[in-house]
């Protein structure tokens, strides 16, 4: 391979063996695929195959994010890292949904506002009820709508997305009308996106842009956000521009990057509602600056004038449309919860205690941290999305791509470091509760796997964050020096 000229041949090997391993990977993923379709078949999907396979994507990702951790970065190196991280995804382009169907509910909301239409006024089991002179109406009495129609979760409820996502899914709609793979392909060029944007920034911040495969790399992006076309990548996109704002305010001491800064994270917030507890934690950084309270308030006057904004062209339905799939969520889903059934024992309010909960912890974390450098508030960041993640009541794996995004960037922190490297093998036995539920195993089986899930999460925490040792203390952990995990410089 003449990428990898100019390396070793011990380090050649390595490369190409994690780099084509996790392209074979890919491949069965993709073959595998074909047995899934919606609504058919369910006992017979392969989803201990897809489990196995999944485990075997992260082997080579381990190894290349190992690799990564204990050589010198070179161009070479980092051109064989981009053109995997390409050659997977180009793979995956043809492969059939995995175990999902939120992308349904995106091709509706994209025809409904590319007709003309609210998509917050009417949910998919009433929309039939539109005028007849509706240009939906029309559309709605296509074949390939009625099958859309009946692949959406909770038909009885209006759309959840804010309104950034309805734009994503319009240009989805777009390219492929009610087919759903326009809105694979959007995302995926989001993803492209925050790919360019991570090596921009990671060059920036004078780091190597070869740590990009700890995103690029990652089984569970690969997974969903090419194969299962997740929102979330959309989220990580702003917040990467959201930091890249913010360092350029770092450098230059404008105001103007304050404001893009907040532009940015508003945007995060239109996409999904989550990156609302970040806002503290910007504050906080920014108080720390020269005239730290007037940049304070320009950031939060611009996030909020972004999502007012945002909304603004939706407020004709009103407020109880507008938030009633929201409330829904938030009062009613629970799914692959770990911390919450703890809570949902000890308290008869349980939502209510995280809520409450989830909200302190993202005014405490940047407060007890005092970040005042641009990696140190990444931290803050990253500690706070995590622990949002553990202690939601559905937190589902596509949830921590913007966490990944954020690791990428710090990569010197070895509780992070470890956790991330973990979490894509252990997210994927969210899976497994398809399997037991398509073979009616019994509760016991979900407990066992959520309990495994959480707390391979937690206990990574725990000893990698000071509990019952430091990392400062253990020279080595799992013949690991932490020194290694230390990003290198651009060469």
């Amino acid at each position: 391979m003449i990428w990898l000229r100019g390396l070793s041949k011990k380090e050649n090997l390595a490369w190409m063996v994690a780099g084509l391993g996790l392209l074979l990977s890919c491949f069965g993923w993709t073959v595998l695929s074909e047995k899934f379709h919606y609504g058919q078949s369910h006992f017979q999907r392969p989803i201990i195959e897809l489990i196995g396979l999944f485990f075997l994507a992260w082997l080579f990702f381990m190894v290349g994010s190992f690799l990564l951790s204990r050589t010198t970065h070179t161009r070479k190196k980092f051109v064989w890292i981009i053109f995997i991280s390409i050659a997977a995804r180009v793979i995956l382009v043809p492969s059939n949904l995995i175990q999902e169907n939120d992308v349904y509910r995106y091709v509706l909301d994209g025809q409904v506002l590319l007709n003309g239409e609210n998509p917050y006024r009417y949910p998919p089991l009433t929309i039939g009820e539109l005028s007849e002179r509706s240009s939906l109406r029309k559309e709605l009495e296509k074949p390939e709508a009625l099958t859309v129609l009946s692949r959406i979760s909770y038909p009885e409820i209006p759309t959840l997305y804010p309104p950034m996502a309805q734009v994503i899914f319009a240009v989805g709609t777009h390219i492929s009308g009610w087919n759903w793979m326009g809105q694979r392909l959007v995302l995926m060029m989001v993803d492209v996106g925050v790919i360019i944007l991570l090596i921009h920034l990671l060059h920036v911040l004078s780091l190597s842009g070869a740590w990009v495969l700890l995103y690029a790399w990652n089984p569970l992006v690969l997974k969903e956000v090419v194969n299962s076309a997740h929102l979330d990548v959309l989220v990580a996109f702003f917040v990467l521009l959201q930091i890249r704002a913010l360092v350029e305010q770092d450098r230059k001491a404008r105001d103007l990057w304050v404001v893009l800064s907040g532009v940015a994270l508003g945007l995060a917030i239109l996409s999904k509602l989550y990156p609302l507890l970040l806002i503290p934690g910007c504050v906080f950084f920014l108080c720390r600056r020269s005239r730290g309270y007037v940049l304070s308030g320009i950031f939060v006057f611009a996030v909020g004038v972004t999502v007012f904004l945002g909304f603004s062209p939706f407020w004709s339905v009103g407020f109880d449309h507008l938030s009633r799939g929201l409330f829904f969520y938030l009062s009613e889903w629970e799914m692959n919860a770990g911390a919450f059934t703890l809570l949902s024992y000890i308290s008869p309010y349980p939502r209510w205690v995280c809520g409450a909960l989830i909200a302190s912890l993202s005014f405490l974390i940047p407060w007890a941290r005092k970040s005042d450098d641009i990696l140190s508030m990444v931290g803050t960041m990253q500690w706070i999305l995590l622990l949002w993640f553990l202690l939601i009541p559905a937190p589902f794996p596509w949830y921590v791509i913007p966490i990944i995004v954020l690791t990428t960037i710090r990569t010197g922190t070895p509780a992070f470091f470890f956790m991330m490297l973990l979490v894509p093998v252990v997210a994927a036995a969210y899976y497994l509760s398809f399997f037991f539920e398509y073979r009616g195993y019994s509760c016991l089986w979900w407990h066992i796997t959520r309990l495994v899930e959480h707390g391979v999460i937690w206990l990574t925490l725990a000893l990698f964050s000071g509990i019952p040792w430091t990392l400062e203390n253990c020279r080595l952990v799992f013949g690991i020096e932490r020194g290694n995990f230390l990003p290198k410089k651009n060469k």
